[in-house]
């Protein structure tokens, strides 16, 4: 295979949104068109192979007219277009992903070459943009998430724990509550949320896990946790955008409060501030409905990149846990200690309790005490683990 070859997988109204405006076989006519008006003067000595109706593959070198011409388009990314078709503009999405074989050293043979080709494809559609270019790693990193999935496909319940870490009261330094952090018990070892939830997320797993996390929360807080920390502690839960669409998260959340028998005061619902801000959403409808039970609503990683915070006016929202972003550098940064400090004047002025996550040594907590700071989480006081593994301590 020649090292300057170039391969590029095209799709053409990927979201079949044309399909919906104009019908399926006008759309394969004007995906037609667009190769021919758009894509094929750029580079007429390219090879166009037609993968399916509306897919396309280009492969071409440094040697053929236009190589750099039709690279330097995608990279301006060429992908929102309207094509002329007869009396009307259609309008068309296409994203591409491309493969520069002088930037994959190690691609084989050209076979290689276009699935690295058909990975930067998927990725584009992935992140919902135009154009992505393939780098070395990216035909690996899609194997491992197709691999995860088939193995979270075949996992059970028995498979999933809920670890805990510690919520301190910063009056007494004393546990007030617990995060709940869910695991995955492989066989290569046990992950973290990071490692899967995207892909649980992509194959619609994300719900029923995150029910049966949620379940066992619940039950520890009325079982262990009230044993241990007594009957005013509470466990925060995690929630994601997509549990937070779940229409009967509510139902489901109600009745293992009734079933369990604790004040719902003492569950507290974890969300991100990005997924409750758009306020007439499903989401934000959830975390409504969750404060009509009485759960405590907490909004995590205040401060994390995405700061709006209209949504302590306009949402039941009654616990802000600080990024530990922000906490980190509080003895060391003037500018951070103003925003945490501006932080805890509106808290104070709403009447929000306030958690400061990240807490790794005692140096930060006098100031957390002086900035009115109710509670305090993180390495310091005690990293996620089983519930029976602190008790046995």
């Amino acid at each position: 295979m020649k090292r300057d070859a170039t391969v590029i997988a095209v799709s053409v109204d990927p979201y079949h949104r044309a399909v919906v405006a104009y019908g399926y076989q006008a759309t394969v006519s004007i995906a037609e068109l667009f190769v021919e008006q758009v894509l094929m003067p750029i580079s007429p000595r390219a090879r166009f192979d037609r993968r399916s109706d509306l897919q396309w593959l280009i492969s071409f070198s440094a040697h053929d007219g236009g190589h750099d011409a039709l690279i330097d388009a995608t990279r301006r990314k060429l992908g929102a277009h309207t094509v002329s078709d007869g009396d009307r503009n259609a309008f068309l999405d296409v994203c591409m992903g491309v493969a520069v074989g002088a930037d994959l050293r190690a691609i084989a043979d050209e076979t290689d070459l276009v699935r690295h080709a058909d990975a930067a494809l998927c990725v584009a559609l992935t992140r919902r943009v135009h154009v992505e270019f393939a780098h070395p790693s990216m035909v690996r990193q899609i194997s491992a998430e197709v691999d995860l999935a088939a193995w979270l496909t075949r996992s059970v319940e028995r498979d999933f724990s809920v670890f805990y870490q510690p919520i301190v009261a910063m009056a007494d330094r004393r546990v007030a509550g617990y995060e709940s952090l869910l695991r995955w018990h492989t066989e290569s070892g046990v992950l973290a949320p990071d490692a899967f939830l995207a892909v649980a997320e992509g194959i619609s797993l994300l719900a029923p896990i995150g029910r049966h996390a949620i379940g066992e929360a619940i039950r520890d807080l009325a079982t262990d946790i009230s044993e241990t920390a007594g009957d005013e502690a509470f466990v925060s839960v995690n929630l994601s955008g997509q549990q937070l669409s779940d229409e009967g998260l509510v139902c489901y959340i109600d009745g293992l409060i009734r079933d369990h028998r604790v004040d719902p005061a003492r569950v507290w619902i974890e969300v991100r501030e990005d997924q409750v801000v758009r306020l007439e959403t499903s989401a934000a409808r959830t975390v409504n409905g969750l404060h009509d039970l009485g759960c405590t609503i907490c909004v995590d990683d205040l401060g994390a990149g995405f700061s709006a915070l209209r949504y302590v006016r306009d949402l039941p929202v009654d616990v802000l846990k600080v990024d530990r972003t922000l906490i980190a550098q509080l003895v060391h940064s003037h500018s951070d200690r103003a925003v945490v400090r501006a932080i805890s004047e509106m808290a104070a002025a709403t009447g929000l309790r306030m958690v400061a996550e990240g807490i790794e040594s005692d140096d930060v907590l006098e100031m957390l005490a002086e900035f009115g700071f109710d509670y305090a989480q993180g390495f310091f006081f005690g990293r996620p683990e089983p519930l029976a593994t602190r008790a046995g301590r």
